[in-house]
């Protein structure tokens, strides 16, 4: 018995170790994915990068790329990042081959790239997403008699909702869709996928009998007004034109969640705790999608990406959307601020943002 137990808890073990480092996989990917936005970027318009990094921390893996550029390609012993090195990036242009010496907007559009890769991975994995796996919509499980028996009941057991008066009803990221698309209205017009084929039809609100098992375990029913339904969440895959599309949107949704949770943090009508996380917070959360399977894990990287890419063009100081804003102030001024004042504030910006980061985490997991 003893035996049997050990090599029980040696399988939990070992799987969930495997969950781990799948998670730090998929959260490199996200961060290697970013650097290659720069480094493509820079390579296409001529800058000199001296290294392209995955990780931080002392090297455990080099090699020369570019004899000629003395162009170097790590890995490094701390897989929480990575980062692109281009020549005098921090610096007064004191070469042709510096960074700071390339034109204003050429500059923009390498700072840029990093977060343009981010948005585009999230939509090709959206896209594959919600081909091969499907949108979340409104399953019905069950259907309740009617108090009017001239009133048809027009929904099915099984079927699958999947427009409300023509708009989707796409609930992956919002499990009230159908409730907010409803609304008041008495009368909707549904369209719903059964065995296979798309049916339309007009439907109203009407008395229906809603029967209950009380805690005594009596049979309690009572009238209530609505679809008379009773609903779970069911795939629906969407075709390549359909995912495109729904790609797109579903990247400005996640950004709009974004903008409402940063705004309830300062309305206080949500925590930080449950809002904001750091690094370790992010590869909890691909921990616990692995559990589900690839596709959860999938979507996760996806909305990940998505924040990653956010948050970078923020103009935060150490982040992509400061060094945009630094690079638009030359561009306006015609010279530069000075660059040992810009390289301290983006050192103090790196330094407080990695302090919040570790904050954030803290606060998640024992806040």
């Amino acid at each position: 018995m003893t035996t049997i137990l050990l090599c029980v808890s040696a399988g939990e073990v070992f799987k969930w170790i495997g969950y781990i480092l799948i998670a730090m996989v998929c959260f490199m990917f996200m961060i290697v994915v970013h650097e290659l936005g720069h480094y493509t970027a820079g390579k296409i318009l001529g800058f000199k990068i001296n290294e392209f990094a995955i990780g931080f921390g002392p090297a455990i893996f080099k090699k020369t790329t570019n004899k000629e550029t003395g162009e170097v390609f790590s890995i490094r012993c701390i897989p929480a990042g990575g980062f692109c090195a281009f020549e005098g990036e921090d610096e007064e242009a004191v070469s042709p081959e510096s960074f700071n010496s390339h034109p204003v907007w050429k500059r923009i559009i390498v700072l840029a790239a990093g977060v343009f890769f981010n948005f585009v991975s999230a939509l090709i994995i959206l896209n594959v997403f919600f081909m091969a796996y499907g949108e979340a919509v409104p399953v019905i499980i069950d259907t309740y008699e009617l108090v009017d028996a001239e009133h048809t009941q027009l929904f099915e057991e099984g079927d699958r909702i999947i427009e409300v008066n023509g708009k989707p009803v796409y609930s992956l990221l919002e499990s009230g869709k159908l409730g907010e698309l409803i609304g008041d209205s008495d009368t909707n017009e549904f369209t719903v996928l059964r065995d296979g084929e798309k049916v339309t039809f007009t439907y109203s609100k009407t008395d229906y009998y809603f029967t209950y098992e009380d805690e005594e375990g009596n049979l309690v029913s009572e009238v209530k007004t609505g679809l008379g339904i009773t609903y779970g969440f069911g795939q629906y895959k969407l075709g390549y034109f359909a995912a495109v599309a729904r790609s797109f949107n579903f990247c400005g949704d996640v950004v709009e969640l974004i903008f409402k949770s940063i705004g309830q943090l300062f309305t206080g009508a949500a925590k930080v705790k449950d809002t904001m996380g750091g690094t370790i917070t992010a590869v909890s959360a691909l921990v616990q999608l692995g559990q589900s399977g690839v596709a959860a894990v999938a979507y996760g990287v996806a909305v990940l990406s998505i924040s990653i890419a956010f948050m970078n063009i923020l103009p935060l100081p150490a982040l992509d959307g400061s060094r945009i804003l630094f690079a638009i102030i030359e561009w306006i001024r015609k010279k530069p601020l000075n660059r040992k004042v810009e390289g301290m504030i983006h050192a103090a910006g790196l330094i407080l943002l990695i302090g919040l980061a570790i904050t954030f985490d803290l606060l998640h997991f024992f806040g």
